[in-house]
């Protein structure tokens, strides 16, 4: 997987929406795509990327993350699922959260919209975004949320607030989103 750099996407991000919270990686497949193989393989590079990025979340200068890949666990999610601009939140009540396992704690929106801090971002920030990481069609997508047992990535999350971790492949541009939140007061 080779991370898109000079996508001018994260040109965007960076200057449009840098109070931005949660963390993108946009990635190129290095091969055929292979389902729930190919999702751990963005997975995993995306943490290594995030490793080498000056800011991550609310956090700055961290360094390199540690992984476990035999500890990686996943579930297909549902686009509509994924996208959905609602309830509080979270797919589990919140009284599960720290009682089952799951792959997925919180929604996308509620990591975009509800991040410990304030951010000036609405929800027509959150559809333009998601308009330029996903131009073609959402019938193209592919989405799987990630646990967070695999990687000291999550471990600010963990703290207060909350993680998750999205892979969206698109198969109309044969590109990987992977989407990562966790952050902590």
């Amino acid at each position: 997987m080779k991370e898109l750099i000079n996508d001018p996407i994260y040109i965007k991000l960076g200057t449009e929406y840098d109070e931005l919270l949660i963390d993108y990686i946009l990635l190129e497949p290095d091969g055929k795509y292979m389902g729930e193989e190919s999702h751990k393989a963005a997975v995993i590079a995306a943490i290594a990327c995030l490793g080498t990025r000056e800011r991550v979340g609310n956090c700055y200068d961290r360094g390199a993350f540690t992984l476990e890949p035999d500890k990686m666990r996943c579930e297909k999610t549902d686009v509509s699922d994924f996208f959905f601009e609602g309830n509080n939140g979270w797919i589990l009540p919140p009284e599960e959260i720290y009682i089952k396992e799951s792959a997925d704690k919180m929604n996308y929106w509620f990591a975009f919209s509800s991040p410990p801090y304030p951010t000036p971002y609405t929800v027509e920030d959150f559809r333009k975004i998601n308009h330029m990481l996903f131009p073609v069609s959402q019938r193209d997508l592919e989405v799987y949320s990630w646990n967070d047992e695999f990687s000291d990535y999550f471990d600010d999350g963990k703290d207060w607030w909350g993680t998750a971790m999205w892979s969206v492949y698109d198969k109309a541009i044969q590109r990987y989103v992977v989407i990562g939140a966790s952050l902590t007061d």
